[in-house]
């Protein structure tokens, strides 16, 4: 029996509107942030079946590095793919060299103010994500990473979870051995001498004043193999620092360098254990 075109019409789009249903999308957004000036742009991925649902999603931040943008974590690693298997939305903002930090003395380049008072309540507002501290995450690689501890240490009422994975903690040994040609944005972001501003964006610093133990659950990882220098004896250090203050963490010491194979696999990582955390 042969159907009627009108008929088999309808059935296609059904089993196209169906199949649309169950695809991770990525979506570009953009919202003006009167912190730096300018609009800036982020993309969001949403999970298989966000439009076919009211659930609210835990949502995680996912910070790039220096040079890096909002489209890294999307184009360089299988992020997309991987969400498939899990119910998180995430954001991945444009931050450019700025360290995820309010410069001491530049107009327009307060970009701890963009994320912390601007994003994260545009996108909780926006999206069906729970705007509480236990529906988000935030994570990052290298300069990301940084930020990412940094603003669990700064806010720890904010976020469940916390994940730096090659972090660069390492910018106040940079600055004063004036040893590296990103030195320019950490001297905007930073001031070129430990003054008050400095301390209260370095993690070492932010462990050893911290009033409570009541932060968010730290994932750190670093490559054994890392090649920039300083970079992993920062990690380790501030490792030493977590474990006298008996924070909670796990940190990960595992073969690979500074780049993106081993940051694809930290991820895949990290959404493991974001999952089992939340389920405990």
């Amino acid at each position: 029996m042969r159907l009627k075109k009108p008929i088999l019409f309808i059935l296609i789009l059904l089993v196209q509107f169906s199949y649309s249903q169950d695809k991770v999308r990525v979506v570009l957004d953009s919202v003006f942030s009167y912190s730096v000036n300018s609009y800036k742009r982020f993309n969001i991925i949403l999970p298989p079946n966000y439009y076919n649902t009211d659930e609210r999603y835990i949502v995680i931040f996912l910070l790039h590095g220096f040079s890096g943008n909002h489209n890294d974590w999307i184009n360089r690693t299988g992020l997309v793919k991987y969400l498939t298997n899990y119910n998180f939305v995430v954001v991945c903002p444009e931050a450019d060299n700025s360290w995820y930090t309010n410069s001491p003395f530049i107009k327009n380049r307060n970009y701890e103010d963009y994320i912390i008072k601007e994003l994260i309540p545009y996108v909780e507002k926006k999206y069906r994500v729970i705007s509480t501290k236990h529906g988000r995450a935030i994570a990052g690689l290298s300069m990301g990473g940084y930020g990412a501890i940094k603003f669990a240490l700064k806010y720890p009422n904010y976020f469940l979870m916390a994940g730096s994975f090659s972090g660069a903690f390492r910018w106040p040994f940079m600055i004063e051995k004036n040893k590296s040609l990103i030195n320019e944005s950490l001297k905007e972001a930073f001031g070129e001498k430990r003054t008050e501003h400095w301390d209260k964006n370095d993690v070492a610093t932010l462990v050893d004043s911290l009033k409570t133990t009541n932060i968010p659950y730290l994932y750190l990882s670093c490559g054994k193999d890392d090649e920039l220098e300083g970079l992993l004896d920062s990690n380790r250090r501030l490792l030493e620092k977590l474990q006298k203050k008996n924070l909670l963490y796990e940190y990960h010491e595992l073969p690979g360098g500074h780049n993106w194979v081993f940051w694809d696999k930290e991820i895949q990582s990290f959404l493991r254990k974001l999952t089992q955390f939340v389920i405990q």
